[in-house]
């Protein structure tokens, strides 16, 4: 009778593998993103944040190491469309990640510029990046 009972217990858990690695390889992988582009600071080229966005054009920004901003300034994320105006995808929190979800007016390119500035609080006054550019870099396709 034990024989029996241990025969069953290793046959159902040998089922429970089994259609647990089904459902696994069955599951589909997370979307490689369509663009990537590291933005590093001028002076030195040292990385400080990545840009990623997906295919469903969510952009996500994240940092690599902190970013110091002083008092009454604000750190604004720009991206420069190739032959057009600098637009303003909004104001990111020092060493914080951020996220978006782009317009479909917005293009979106190979070699299009990302950038972050300095701005004083709450944010350029003109519209454009004024302050100094603090990180940047350039889109490149991921497949």
């Amino acid at each position: 009778m034990n024989q029996l009972k241990t025969w069953r217990i290793v046959a159902g858990s040998a089922l429970a593998g089994c259609a647990a690695l089904g459902a696994l390889l069955l599951w589909p992988a997370p979307a490689a993103p369509a663009y990537v582009a590291v933005l590093s600071a001028p002076q030195d080229n040292g990385a400080g944040w990545v840009v990623q966005v997906a295919p469903d054009r969510q952009l996500t920004l994240t940092p690599l190491h902190g970013t110091l901003v002083a008092n009454r300034k604000v750190l604004q994320f720009w991206t420069m469309p190739a032959g057009g105006a600098s637009v303003s995808l909004g104001l990111v929190e020092q060493d914080r990640q951020f996220k978006l979800a782009l317009d479909k007016q917005l293009p979106l390119a190979v070699d299009q510029v990302f950038e972050l500035t300095l701005e004083p609080a709450p944010g350029s006054p003109s519209g454009q990046p004024a302050g100094p550019v603090l990180y940047t870099g350039v889109a490149v396709r991921t497949n």
